[in-house]
């Protein structure tokens, strides 16, 4: 059987497995990433980190387990075919990072091939082989959490671009000279669907004196959420209004690439059908032409272990 590595690079934590081909998770591990310290410990981290996955397949239970390359996914602009971080927000100070020749330097003898690439990428890269993107050969993937990441799969390659910037899904315009986003553009999905943009909307609709059971006190879309469940106006109103937002983003990126699947994912996403993906199917519905409105649009399968799969797919 063939295995892979694969590291989630995250601001909080660093975690990593080891992938089996047929897609089964084991010798996972989390280690804190600990971002002040910088990057050549954090690099030594990481080596430490996939030195204990080889260890742990090297028993005598173990031999059979042949381990073909490791695979990072972080945050940022990545470019991915030289192994450097560009750009990450997560990593204050980090420009041009050769991230790939600080590993294999900490690795030292260990020689297996080693791949970088963005963590929204690497998630899209996944589902598409091991959760909901199944069988399907041109997707596209959004993560709802802080931000509103994205990722674009073109015949089953996930797509770069001329610069590597492609699949910026989340900066995407839904309200021309709309809210402020933190790319300095305005009235960005991200700036709609994204945890700050969640908050900051409801906190503007509370100050205007809508009637509702929440405070505008340490206010977060899970509390938001599940005010809505509890049937409370305002709540239900702000997850509707935000799968609108989501349902106008996806009809443009349906008529410019037509995939056949949006898989959507992220912490927000976890608010459910009723909340939040009826609302999007059902704005897409509306403003698609024929075809693109086939596309499927469905929840992420691999929840919080997607960047982890993803990665450690790089190698293959």
């Amino acid at each position: 059987m063939k295995y892979s590595i694969g590291i989630d690079l995250g601001g909080t934590d660093i975690k990593a497995g080891l992938l089996c081909e047929d897609g089964s998770l084991s010798c996972r591990l989390v280690v804190s990433t600990k971002v002040d310290e910088g990057v050549k410990p954090i690099s030594t981290r990481i080596a430490q980190t996939i030195r204990k996955i080889i260890n742990a397949t090297e028993s005598e239970s173990s031999r059979n387990k042949k381990i073909i390359g490791i695979g990072i996914g972080a945050p940022g602009l990545i470019i991915a075919n030289s192994g450097i971080i560009h750009f990450s927000p997560n990593f204050p100070g980090w420009t041009d990072i050769p991230l790939l020749d600080y590993v294999l330097t900490e690795l030292g003898d260990i020689n297996l091939p080693l791949y970088i690439d963005n963590d929204v990428n690497v998630m899209v890269l996944g589902e598409l082989h091991h959760g909901a993107g199944v069988g399907y050969e041109n997707v596209i993937a959004l993560t709802l959490g802080t931000g509103v990441g994205g990722g674009v799969v073109i015949d089953r390659q996930v797509y770069h671009g001329s610069w590597n910037t492609a699949g910026e899904l989340g900066h995407t315009i839904v309200q021309p000279k709309g809210r402020k986003c933190g790319c300095g553009n305005r009235g960005c999905l991200e700036a709609y669907a994204g945890a700050k943009g969640i908050v900051e909307r409801t906190q503007q609709r509370i100050a205007e004196g809508k009637n509702t059971s929440l405070n505008t006190d340490d206010l977060t879309p899970k509390q938001i959420a599940d005010a809505a469940n509890d049937g409370d106006e305002l709540a239900v109103e702000i997850f509707s209004e935000t799968g609108r937002y989501i349902g106008i983003a996806l009809t443009s990126i349906a008529h410019i690439l037509n995939p056949q699947i949006a898989i959507i994912g992220g912490g927000i996403a976890a608010a459910g059908e009723s909340l939040l993906f009826q609302h999007i199917r059902k704005e897409f519905k509306q403003r698609t032409m024929d075809i693109p409105s086939d596309m499927e649009i469905v929840p992420a399968k691999l929840g919080n272990q997607a960047g982890i799969v993803g990665a450690a797919m790089l190698a293959y």
